[in-house]
């Protein structure tokens, strides 16, 4: 059987669509909310497509219910790891497990509140796309503006406008994540930097 961080086999499609009806049983026998439910299927389905069949089904369910419960927009929630995993009668460390290789696998964003609970941004999703946007744009701008003006706004002092403007203009990310989304706002502006730089180094 393959399990995750096989690469050697490549995932059949119907190897992905056996899963998420298993899947799918388990949130129904768990009485999971429609609404989570399908979300957290999807990330059923890009997990099992990238690593194929896991090792422990149910703790992949249940991780994946778990990231999608621990959405920024559910803030605040004060649900623990430790109480999620006894609801769903599950050990919190195989839960633990597949939460960490779900962010890692599929590049979700993580922020912590001030009292240090986790929380999931999904790379595919709005938040991480409205991030993207802001972060182009102002860069962009940024940029010309120093070209035409000859002055340079300081990296971070772009981070802490880009920053306010998330969370307090377009409301995307609750002011709760500030700090860390003041750290993934500078490695964006950074990479969105040198790919505009490279453009005008090489037109």
């Amino acid at each position: 059987m393959a399990h995750a961080g096989n690469r050697s086999l490549v995932t059949s499609p119907q190897v992905v669509v056996d899963v998420i009806r298993d899947a799918h049983e388990y949130y129904v026998q768990n009485r999971i909310d429609e609404r989570y439910e399908y979300v957290a299927l999807d990330i059923v389905r890009r997990y099992v497509a990238h690593e194929g069949l896991p090792r422990e089904s149910d703790s992949l369910f249940a991780a994946a219910l778990y990231i999608v419960t621990r959405h920024p927009w559910s803030h605040p929630n004060p649900l623990t790891k430790t109480e999620f995993a006894a609801k769903l009668r599950i050990k919190e460390s195989s839960i633990e497990w597949y939460v960490d290789s779900i962010v890692e696998k599929l590049g979700f964003l993580l922020l912590r509140d001030r009292t240090q609970l986790p929380f999931y941004v999904d790379p595919e999703g709005t938040i991480s796309s409205v991030i993207t946007s802001v972060v182009r744009a102002s860069v962009r701008e940024e940029i010309v503006r120093s070209v035409v003006r000859g002055t340079v706004l300081s990296p971070d002092a772009l981070a802490e406008r880009i920053v306010d403007r998330l969370c307090n203009v377009v409301k995307i990310v609750p002011g709760a994540f500030l700090h860390d989304l003041y750290s993934i706002v500078q490695q964006r502006i950074e990479l969105e930097s040198q790919c505009i730089l490279e453009e005008l180094d090489h037109p």
